[in-house]
């Protein structure tokens, strides 16, 4: 303020003492210079202004409505609330007085006086889209999910500035209230007119997440891999990689997966499932490989981010008909969804394992592992990896052994139906004792890489695809160095 509007201002608040006519104009000017100075944002010159002026008339609602205003500005929620009620008892027909109110009570976390005033102010005017909108949300935050549904795509419908912000608040409800397929459609809309690159991608991780969980819901899951097999190098010990056969061949490739959930509940999920691997060279028969394994298991939701789980899983493994290897694994696990783009899986299994055809490799393993993905934030796709430990026992001492196993890879949509995924695997086995054939302690090093592209050919459960895997042993005993180069052409379904 200048100076001389400052001693003039005293000179008559000197006077005002004795003439209240005078007083009346000095809060009035005090009160044009406030409205002035807070129009034009100057927020702390016009709460100083202001508060003269409620000082000198208290009953001027205006002026009170103003200084609430002022503190709302200047983030002072409790001076503001003391004036705007001030303000609505001298006169609550304020032009933006109720709205004000219902803004400053939401922005307290007070959204059951919030919505009162946001719905005063949208009944009183019903072309108020920022009144109905905030009516939804308070009704939102309240989980008032029906009625808050209606008020957002009221809104989302009146105003394109608010359309993404109102339908994917309005999904939210659907979410919660169980319409699955309808909050689906809100966020693929959302995808579709939001301004916000943010509000997009949240969109999209909505509707992926609910879709997974509709597909989880199911109590039963099916899948089924067949394809064509080129191997230059094929394995001799399928359970292990251990030795080959340093010949090639082509196979016929099956696999069948399926579960169904006997307990279906909010926390808990109890089933069963079977899972079936198939190989069937051309030429060397002898090397065929069945494998069958059945899985009872139990998943426990501790709460909103955590699952708890534990699995049997019995395993059978035939090569060439003949019996090859019973083993029995226990896996509990731990798996934390940190947020919506990283997961954590902690597991330990234990396996106890009877070789129908080498008795020295029979006995028991314990395996401690950690695996973690990031989905990416804007793309269609994923990086993850892991590591483990694992320890195993044998009754043949030179098959004692321990074994380091990592993991690391990307999956990515490169288009809309088309996925190619690549990962690497590195093994560090070492035994504990000497070789009982070669005299000497074993130390193995396995590299393996594994690149496929996935097309989708029919809805969401038919797709076709490409994948070549390479691996590559190096071990201090020569007989156990090897490559090899497999190729699978495939056809698969998911239901």
């Amino acid at each position: 303020m200048h100076p001389s509007f400052k001693i003039f201002f005293i000179c008559m608040l000197l006077v005002s003492l004795f003439n209240p006519v005078i007083a009346d104009e000095i809060a009035q000017n005090y009160y044009d210079l406030g409205v002035f100075a807070y129009e034009e944002g100057n927020f702390k010159e016009a709460g100083g202004l202001l508060q003269k002026t409620v000082s000198l008339n208290p009953d001027n609602a205006r002026a009170n409505y103003y200084l609430g205003q002022t503190y709302a500005k200047l983030d002072q929620p409790d001076e503001a609330e003391f004036y705007l009620t001030a303000a609505f008892f001298l006169d609550p027909q304020i032009p933006g007085l109720k709205y004000s109110l219902g803004r400053l009570f939401f922005e307290k976390g007070d959204y059951g006086q919030a919505l009162e005033k946001f719905e005063e102010v949208a009944a009183d005017d019903p072309e108020n889209v920022l009144a109905i909108y905030y009516s939804g949300i308070s009704r939102y935050k309240l989980a008032q999910y029906d009625a808050a549904g209606e008020y957002l795509v009221k809104a989302a419908r009146m105003s394109p500035t608010i359309k993404g912000n109102g339908y994917y608040y309005a999904g939210v409800c659907d979410y919660h209230l169980g319409r699955f397929d309808e909050a689906v459609k809100k966020f693929e809309h959302v995808m579709a007119v939001a301004d916000s690159e943010d509000m997009k991608e949240n969109a999209r991780s909505w509707a992926q997440s609910i879709k997974k969980e509709q597909s989880a819901t199911k109590p039963y899951c099916l899948y089924l891999k067949t394809g064509y097999l080129y191997d230059d190098n094929v394995v001799l010990e399928p359970a292990d990689l251990d030795i080959v056969a340093d010949e090639s061949d082509s196979a016929f490739m099956l696999y069948f997966s399926g579960k169904y959930d006997v307990i279906v509940g909010r926390q808990v999920t109890s089933g069963i499932g079977y899972s079936h691997y198939q190989t069937r060279y051309q030429d060397l028969e002898e090397y065929d490989l069945t494998g069958s394994i059945g899985n009872v298991y139990l998943n426990y939701k501790f709460c909103e981010s955590v699952w708890v789980s534990l699995k049997y899983l019995p395993t059978y493994y035939w090569v060439d008909s003949e019996s090859y290897l019973m083993q029995h694994q226990v896996k509990p696990s731990v798996l934390w969804m940190i947020d919506n783009y990283n997961a954590v899986d902690f597991s330990y299994s234990y396996y106890r394992n009877n070789y129908f055809t080498d008795n020295s490799r029979d006995g028991h393993s314990n395996e401690m592992s950690a695996d973690y993905s990031r989905r990416f934030s804007g793309l269609d796709g994923y990086v993850f990896c892991g590591v483990g430990y694992e320890i195993n026992s044998a009754d043949g001492k030179d098959q004692d052994f321990s074994e380091l196993k990592t993991l690391a890879g990307i999956s990515y949509d490169i288009f809309e139906k088309t996925n190619i995924t690549v990962y690497a695997n590195y093994y560090d086995k070492q035994y504990d004792d000497k070789d009982i054939l070669f005299n000497i302690k074993r130390d193995d090093s396995r590299y393996f890489a594994s690149a496929s592209i996935t097309q989708n050919i029919w809805k969401q459960w038919l797709n076709v695809s490409a994948e070549y895997t390479f691996t590559k042993n190096n071990s201090n005993i020569a007989q156990f160095d090897y490559e090899r180069n497999a190729m699978l052409l495939s056809v698969s379904i998911n239901l």
